[in-house]
């Protein structure tokens, strides 16, 4: 699932993503984090799964004309929440650690989250853990594609026909 990311940006995929794609990965959509994030504060995310590719983003900082975040190739997203905000795994460090990412703060990169991607996981929760409407969730819950046929082996997977650029 990660294959294009990886052909595209030339970066090795950990063995840790690669085994949560094989896994149940599933069992995550609409879960809630809580994190403080810049320009959010201190809140909880209702988070969707979205494909682990850059490509249908929208975002000028990656795959605009001039793309400037050049320290993209090492970052995937994992889920989307509210106003573009993804959690990301930095495919750098074996761990995966996750942080946060925002198109408007491309040039500090991701803000700081969990230590990998095991933790973050862990971290998950079923329920908000604030005031229901204290909670940031997606606009729609299917988040930016029907995300069930996305990930599916037979599903169009628009990342998966993307040319690489050289």
């Amino acid at each position: 699932m990660t294959d294009n990311h990886a052909r595209r940006y030339k970066v090795t995929i950990p063995d840790r993503l690669r085994t949560f794609y094989a896994g149940d990965f599933e069992r995550y959509h609409l879960k809630f984090a809580s994190a403080e994030v810049s320009g959010w504060g201190n809140t909880t995310f209702q988070l969707a799964l979205t494909p682990p590719t850059w490509l249908n983003k929208d975002d000028d900082a990656i795959n605009g004309p001039r793309g400037e975040w050049e320290d993209a190739k090492h970052h995937v997203p994992l889920f989307v929440t509210d106003q573009a905000l993804y959690a990301v795994a930095n495919l750098a460090d074996p761990a995966c650690p996750v942080g946060w990412y925002h198109e408007e703060n491309w040039s500090d990169g991701p803000s700081e989250g969990a230590a990998s991607l095991d933790a973050f996981l862990a971290s998950l929760t079923p329920a908000a853990t604030d005031a229901e409407d204290s909670a940031s969730t997606p606009a729609d819950p299917g988040q930016e594609m029907e995300w069930a046929e996305d990930f599916g082996d037979d599903g169009p997977r628009a990342f998966d026909v993307a040319h690489d650029d050289d």
